[in-house]
């Protein structure tokens, strides 16, 4: 069971309130000892997305920037003016990024710091419905989406009461079936959606095409750009293959990206971007009735650590056009490089065209084999089904050197032992996050316990 409790067998178990507390230097002893162990596993550049910067001076330079404002609520704007410098600059960089200038004529754009990529989906899911109930008059709202586009969609459509609609994909290019988004659309559609780039395949649907169907019905389009949000237009203007799919395409209506994965900031930052303050307004809410004084609320999160909103914007500012440029063209680099091993190896297939981001499978054998040989070599990739593929989202950590080489010469071997394999079933298999051991016949203890979790708020597995 210790394997499904960490560290229940290295340190004590708080199956309640210490009765007393403990040394500082204590705590931060074994916090150290924890830190440092987990770093090992993706400072080897084994490790598929997750950690987006590793530079640990760059962490560094974050921890120190959000320590002198993690105490602050970012709600008490009148004792701490800079959350709003923070947030205002953030968001402008971002909308910068995106071309924000360039959109149609009588825009005002616009944008919102959340939490991290669910959050900027749900809010912008919200903030559709509101806009169609006021000016379309819809009460019954349905959203059409990629069956590709991130799952957060169908959590926002189960929260806030929109039907989904699942466009099918391409299974060679991997993208929108823009014709069939079309022909579904009705007088309930509330908002389109186009991912830039899906989680899965790293593929771009196309957005242009999707932008004038928008304009066509006057719905909005919501692309997202959690993942690709801020690397793809530095790999534009670096002159890689990147298609337009920002505000200069007229029917973009919001975009969402997340600053803590390509722009380097810390965990559990996002921006989420109008083309119009109109957009945005469905996010507020008032109620100047409570005892408690007159609320506004400008989004779905209420108290925020300042320390998140300075570190974000310290990360963008340190970083600048010329740092994300540079580090830009070694990931879309290294990326091409490891598409190319992957297309030498006559079994495997690259789903799609993807850029800095990419999935494989096999008709050759179950793509898991592979997955259970580089687990043995350190590797962590992302498993996916329906097919069944392995998913590699380049980061800062892949850019080093021999790491390219590692995973050519691992995936061979990993080819040749799915071709002849230990057992008949593969131990890892398709799970978003991760598994202790990436084993699957953990996948049903684990499910259990989160429920039982859930369900008891208090439950701890004996170790």
């Amino acid at each position: 069971m210790a394997d499904y409790y960490p560290y229940a067998n290295r340190y004590p178990v708080n199956r309640g309130m210490p009765e007393k507390g403990r040394p500082r230097e204590e705590v931060l002893g074994e916090l150290r000892e924890m830190a440092h162990d987990e770093d090992g596993f993706w400072q080897t550049g084994r490790c598929s997305g997750t950690m987006y910067c590793g530079d640990m001076e760059h962490y560094g330079f974050m921890t120190e920037a959000f320590g002198m404002y993690s105490h602050v609520n970012a709600l008490q704007r009148d004792m701490c003016p800079s959350a709003t410098r923070f947030e205002g600059e953030i968001i402008a960089m971002t909308l910068d990024m995106l071309h924000a200038s360039q959109a149609p004529e009588g825009s005002s754009p616009c944008g919102s710091v959340t939490s991290g990529g669910t959050e900027s989906i749900l809010s912008a899911i919200l903030a559709y419905r509101e806009f169609a109930r006021e000016h379309r008059g819809i009460t019954q709202p349905q959203m059409i989406l990629p069956e590709t586009a991130h799952v957060a969609f169908e959590k926002g459509g189960h929260l806030f009461g929109l039907e989904v609609i699942r466009a099918p994909v391409d299974p060679e290019t991997t993208l929108v079936d823009v014709d069939f988004v079309k022909s579904h659309i009705t007088d309930r559609t509330a908002l389109l959606v186009g991912s830039a780039c899906n989680y899965g395949y790293g593929t771009i649907d196309a957005i242009d095409e999707l932008s004038a169907i928008a304009v066509q019905h006057d719905i909005g389009l919501h692309v997202d750009g959690c993942l690709g949000g801020w690397i793809l237009p530095w790999g534009e203007e670096l002159g890689f293959d990147i298609p337009v799919f920002d505000f200069r395409l007229p029917g973009v209506t919001s975009i969402s990206a997340d600053t803590h994965k390509y722009g380097y900031g810390p965990k559990g930052s996002s921006v989420l971007c109008y083309r119009d303050k109109k957009l945005r307004q469905g996010l507020y809410f008032m109620q100047q009735e409570w005892s408690g004084g007159k609320y506004l609320s400008p989004g779905i999160a209420g108290s925020r650590s300042g320390g998140i909103l300075a570190a974000t914007w310290a990360s963008l500012v340190s970083m600048g056009r010329d740092g994300y440029l540079r580090y830009a063209k070694k990931i879309f680099d290294t990326s091409y490089a490891m598409q190319d091993v992957v297309k030498d190896l006559p079994e495997l297939k690259l789903m799609g065209k993807p850029a800095f981001c990419f999935s494989f499978r096999s008709d050759a054998f179950d793509i898991y084999h592979v997955n259970d040989l580089m687990r043995e070599r350190g590797w962590r990739f992302n498993g996916q089904q329906h097919p069944n593929a392995l998913h590699m989202c380049v980061t800062r950590p892949q850019t080093q050197d021999g790491v390219v080489e590692s995973f050519k010469n691992d995936l061979a071997e990993g080819v040749a032992y799915a071709k002849n394999p230990k057992q008949e079933k593969a131990t890892t298999g398709a799970v978003y996050g991760g598994l202790p051991k990436g084993d699957t016949a953990a996948l049903e203890f684990v499910e259990g316990l989160m429920v039982k979790m859930l369900d008891a708020h208090q439950d701890v597995p004996d170790a």
